[in-house]
C-alpha cells in the first residue's frame, strides 16, 4: 500500500483528537453578517467585480485538458472563457470570442480541436490562439487582429488558474500560500475526468458557499444519505488567507489507534474539502475519487450556478462508467434535495431577517473567515 501522504496523515490524527475531545476546531468567537449582505445588488456587483474580475480562478485541473488540441470552455461572471492546450504543451486560457465581431467560437463545454473556426465568417485561430486565417480576405480589407484575448493564467499542481480581466496580475504564489502543498498533496495531475456533469439551480453565490464550508451540518441535514457514515462536528479547519482545508471525521477513524500505519485507509476514517476561494469546493482527494463543484454567480444577486464535475484515479471505461454514474447521480440528489431545497428557503427568509444578524458560531470558522475576506476585497461598509 502506498505511504500515506504526512499532511494527509496529520489531519486524521488531528481528527480524532477532536473525536476523543468532541469538540471541532473553533474560532476565537461567534461572529454575526447582516442578512443584507446577500440580498443587496450593488454588495454583489462590488464582489463580481473586485473578486471574481480581479483574482485568480480555478478554472480548470490539467486533466481537463490532457492533450495538445484538448480545450475546455466555460462562463464566468459574464465572461466566456476557452482554456486551450497548445502543440507545446503550455495551456493558454482565453476569451472564448472571435476578434471579428465576437461571436463564441465553440459552444461545446469541451472537445479537441486543430484549429477553432468561428461558426459566423468562419475566422479561424490554431490552438495558441493565434488568427490563422480570415476568410475570402481579400474582399475584408485591412485589419490588424493578431489572435484571441489571452487571459494571464499559470498551471499549478494539476490546476489552471487565470485572472478574468486581461490587464490583471496574477501572482500564484502569493495568492494561493500554504494552501499549495495541500492541494499538491492531492495529485490533482494523476486524475481523469468524467465527463457528464451535473448542473444545479442555486441561490445567492455566497449562501451556497457557505453550505460547501459548514461541517456543522452533515449529520443533521444529511443524516439518512451522505452523513451517515460521518461524526458530526469534530471537524479540523486549516485556514490559508481566503482558501480553507476541512477535515471530517468518519465513524470508523477510531481503527487507526489499533492498526499500523500502512495498514489505514484514509477514505474510511476521513473526508476533505480544499475551498479554493472564490468558488471551488474539491471533496475528496485521499480515495479513488473526488467531486469538484464550481460556484458560479449569476445574473443576479438572488442567482448562482453550481456545477459538480466527478473525477477519478482510473480512466472511466467498461464497467466503471456504471460507478461513476451512479456516484455522480448520488450527489446531484443529494445537493439539489438537501442542500438546496434548504438554502433557497433561506434565500427567501432572509428578507424578513434584515433587521437581525446572521450568527456564525465558534464551530464554524470557515464561514468567517470567507465573509472576513469578502468584506475585506470590496471594502464593503454593510459588514
Amino acid at each position: 500500500m502506498p505511504k500515506i501522504h504526512p499532511i494527509l496523515k496529520s489531519i486524521c490524527e488531528r481528527l480524532l483528537v477532536n473525536v476523543r475531545r468532541r469538540l471541532p476546531d473553533q474560532a476565537a468567537a461567534t461572529m454575526t453578517v447582516p442578512a443584507l449582505v446577500y440580498r443587496d445588488a450593488e454588495q454583489w456587483q462590488r464582489e463580481i467585480d473586485s473578486i471574481f474580475l480581479r483574482t485568480p480562478l480555478l478554472v480548470a485541473l490539467s486533466c481537463d485538458v490532457r492533450q495538445p488540441g484538448d480545450y475546455f470552455a466555460l462562463q464566468i461572471a459574464g465572461r466566456p472563457i476557452l482554456i486551450v492546450r497548445g502543440d507545446d504543451g503550455r495551456v493558454r486560457v482565453f476569451l472564448n470570442v472571435c476578434r471579428h465581431r465576437g461571436a463564441r467560437l465553440t459552444g461545446k463545454d469541451c472537445g479537441n480541436v486543430r484549429r477553432f473556426i468561428c461558426p459566423y465568417h468562419a475566422w479561424t485561430y490554431d490552438r495558441a490562439g493565434r488568427l490563422a486565417g480570415v476568410s475570402e480576405s481579400e474582399s475584408f480589407g485591412k485589419q490588424e487582429i493578431d489572435g484571441l484575448i489571452e487571459l494571464p493564467s499559470e498551471e499549478r499542481a494539476g490546476m489552471v488558474f487565470a485572472c478574468l480581466s486581461a490587464d490583471a496580475e496574477l501572482d500564484l504564489d502569493a495568492w494561493l500560500g500554504d494552501m499549495l502543498p495541500s492541494l499538491e498533496a492531492l495529485e490533482l495531475d494523476r486524475l481523469y475526468a468524467y465527463h457528464p456533469t451535473t448542473s444545479l439551480s442555486s441561490p445567492n453565490w455566497k449562501i451556497a458557499v457557505d453550505g460547501y464550508l459548514d461541517g456543522y451540518h452533515i449529520g443533521f441535514l444529511h443524516k439518512d444519505s451522505i452523513g451517515r457514515k460521518a461524526i458530526t462536528n469534530r471537524n479540523t479547519y486549516d485556514l490559508y488567507g481566503p482558501h480553507v482545508r476541512i477535515g471530517f471525521a468518519n465513524r470508523r477513524i477510531e481503527e487507526i489507534q489499533s492498526l499500523p500505519e500502512e495498514n489505514w485507509v484514509l477514505a474510511d476514517y476521513m473526508s476533505l474539502v480544499h475551498f479554493v476561494f472564490p468558488n471551488i469546493s474539491i471533496s475528496g482527494g485521499q480515495g479513488d475519487a473526488l467531486m469538484l463543484s464550481r460556484l458560479f454567480p449569476g445574473p443576479t444577486v438572488d442567482q448562482s450556478t453550481t456545477v459538480q464535475h466527478q473525477y477519478f484515479r482510473e480512466p472511466v471505461v467498461g464497467e466503471s462508467v456504471t460507478m461513476a454514474e451512479a456516484r455522480r447521480l448520488n450527489y446531484e440528489q443529494v445537493v439539489r434535495d438537501e442542500d438546496y431545497a434548504t438554502t433557497f428557503g433561506i434565500s427567501e427568509s432572509l428578507p424578513a431577517m434584515d433587521l437581525s444578524p446572521v450568527l456564525f458560531g465558534r464551530n464554524e470558522p470557515a464561514n468567517q473567515n470567507l465573509h472576513r475576506h469578502i468584506a475585506s476585497m470590496t471594502g464593503s461598509n454593510l459588514y
